[in-house]
């Protein structure tokens, strides 16, 4: 009877383990998965959901928001995935919110990212259907990846030829570090390149030290400079150089015109210039009367003496006489008192 008791004691106290081991197993779980937390369901409709299943974690920003509840087909390429988010995070998501499917690590499970959201937005609510974004991959990660490997071999290969040419003495870079020639010649560049430097500072300095002696008042560099009246006369005189010139150009193309017309003239047998240089007929009809008036005039001569010394017109050229002298005294005394005056 004893050890009938004992038996259900011992029994009892077994049950009674377990009975608080499984309690605590849910309450854990439970917590795990926010079972007993109040939440909210939405949903969203992926083309492909990567292996994601029931149950998987639901992050914002990194941190655990909810999980998925269910996932169904819709149709073909269109799934169907509800989520409980916890009623504690639903201030922060908007509806704006985005939803992609994507992998804890590199080779983790799936879960859901959410991302996103403007605080201008409402935040989310029960049965809400939220955006989708696309997700990357983990076979989209290795294939870029393999990419990235492929192109650093083919960088990797390259510099081996490129270090390999150096080595060899080709090209620019490997004649510098291998031949001594192309060394010097670099150098007695460079020295070349310093000698112009040095000389293009000396300029500089004479430049500076010229600017400052235009700076120097009194200097007619500084007076056109800084006095307008200076500069304003100078742009004058050169004015009216530029007008003298033109007028200048302007009768010289006269002159030249003037002598075209001479030269014509002359060349034309019918102008009187050309007359008297070309038809020897007339030159010689025109020194014929030249010399008939030589000859009148030299008779003329004689005559006027012969009619001044005649009895009858002697009186009259007396008086002419007279009065040309009184007319050549009046002449005198009025230059006398203009002098004097």
């Amino acid at each position: 009877m004893e050890s009938g008791k004992r038996r259900s004691v011992i029994v009892g106290i077994f049950v009674i383990i377990g009975l608080v081991i499984f309690v605590s197993a849910v309450l854990f779980l439970g917590k795990q998965q926010k079972l007993f937390n109040k939440s909210i369901q939405v949903k969203a409709i992926f083309k492909d959901v990567n292996g994601l299943a029931a149950g998987r974690n639901i992050l914002y920003s990194g941190v655990k928001v909810g999980t998925v509840k269910k996932i169904r087909f819709v149709r073909a390429n269109e799934i169907l995935v509800i989520m409980n988010i916890d009623v504690s995070a639903q201030e922060f998501l908007h509806k704006d919110v985005v939803a992609r499917i994507t992998t804890e690590g590199l080779m983790g499970n799936k879960v859901v990212m959410l991302s996103g959201g403007t605080p201008d937005m409402p935040m989310i609510e029960d049965g809400d259907q939220l955006m989708v974004g696309s997700g990357l991959s983990t076979e989209e990660i290795m294939t870029t990846l393999q990419t990235n490997n492929k192109s650093l071999v083919e960088i990797t290969n390259n510099l081996k030829v490129i270090t390999r040419n150096i080595v060899d003495g080709k090209g620019t870079l490997g004649k510098l570090l291998t031949e001594d020639v192309v060394y010097k010649n670099l150098d007695a560049t460079m020295a070349g390149l310093n000698e112009a430097v040095i000389n293009t500072r000396r300029l500089t300095s004479a430049l500076s030290d010229y600017t400052a002696k235009l700076q120097t008042k009194g200097v007619l560099a500084n007076d056109l400079v800084t006095d307008t009246i200076v500069f304003a006369r100078l742009r004058s005189t050169l004015m009216e150089m530029n007008a003298v010139a033109e007028n200048a150009n302007q009768a010289v193309l006269a002159l030249q015109q003037a002598s075209e017309g001479v030269k014509t003239g002359l060349a034309n047998t019918n102008a009187p210039a050309g007359m008297l240089l070309q038809d020897t007929a007339f030159a010689n009809a025109l020194r014929a009367t030249i010399i008939n008036l030589e000859s009148s005039s030299s008779k003329l001569d004689t005559n006027m003496l012969a009619l001044r010394n005649n009895f009858f017109f002697r009186g009259y050229f007396r008086k002419k006489a007279k009065q040309e002298m009184a007319a050549q005294k009046e002449k005198e005394k009025q230059a006398k008192r203009a002098r004097k005056q």
